[in-house]
């Protein structure tokens, strides 16, 4: 007999709904992100869209803007 394996507390895939709650926005903006931008990425399963909150996040660092600068990189000058 093979062995119980432990299931994760959190789902794999939330609704909407859910996915709007998590990342603060209404669910009007992931259903137009859906038909223009995907910028958030999610699964269609029949008629059914579910996200994936892992990759949401994922998704929404790649977008993060502002913070402390890059530090500047120092022209290397050669001799010539």
């Amino acid at each position: 007999m093979p062995e119980a394996f432990a299931v994760e507390a959190a789902p794999i895939a939330v609704d909407e709904v859910q996915a709007a709650k998590a990342i603060s926005l209404s669910v009007h903006w992931l259903r137009m992100d859906r038909r223009t931008k995907r910028l958030i990425p999610f699964y269609k399963v029949g008629g059914a869209i579910r996200y994936n909150l892992t990759r949401v996040r994922e998704a929404l660092a790649a977008l993060e803007e502002g913070g402390p600068p890059k530090q500047k990189r120092t022209p290397s000058h050669r001799a010539g």
